[in-house]
């Protein structure tokens, strides 16, 4: 089955902050000016060209104009690349730099890069971070980075 558009999700993270999108950038937090933040609606589509049991998405904002990209330098640097997610989803690439693999545990998911396995999406303990890229620390304290996201599809 081809998908004719995107699914709309939205995302917290385990602690509960929304994400949304501030000058062009993908912060995590609740409350912005004193307002609470409904969040970003989160476009999704499945990458077609890597291993369907793996769960791989592409994740892109703004009606999937811009898309999450891990990048293909030597390290990992999420950024919002302007490309449209349902190009990426109907081109003839793998799309690998932006693609996730999406891992449920119970309620909540994790995202790991597909292009640099080992690396997740993840949020600082503190509101109004951006979201970025991070290995999972062997012993996590309290101000480790969030790797768990709660996923749910837009009403």
């Amino acid at each position: 089955m081809v998908l004719s558009g995107a699914l709309c999700f939205r995302m917290k993270d385990s602690a509960l902050k929304v994400l949304y999108l501030h000058d062009n950038q993908l912060l995590a937090g609740g409350l912005h000016a004193g307002k609470v933040i409904k969040g970003e609606e989160i476009s999704v589509v499945p990458n077609r060209w890597l291993d369907a049991r793996l769960s791989p998405v592409i994740l892109g904002v703004q009606g999937g104009s811009q898309c999450l990209s891990c990048g293909t330098g030597q390290e990992p640097t999420l950024t919002l690349q302007p490309v449209n997610i349902m190009e990426l989803y109907l081109g003839a690439k793998e799309s690998k730099s932006f693609t996730f693999y999406r891992r449920d545990r119970g309620l909540t998911s994790s995202f790991e890069s597909a292009t640099y396995p080992g690396w997740f999406l993840c949020t600082a303990p503190e509101a109004d971070q951006p979201v970025s890229l991070t290995q999972l620390p062997e012993n996590a304290g309290w101000d480790a980075p969030i790797t768990d996201f709660y996923f749910q599809q837009c009403d």
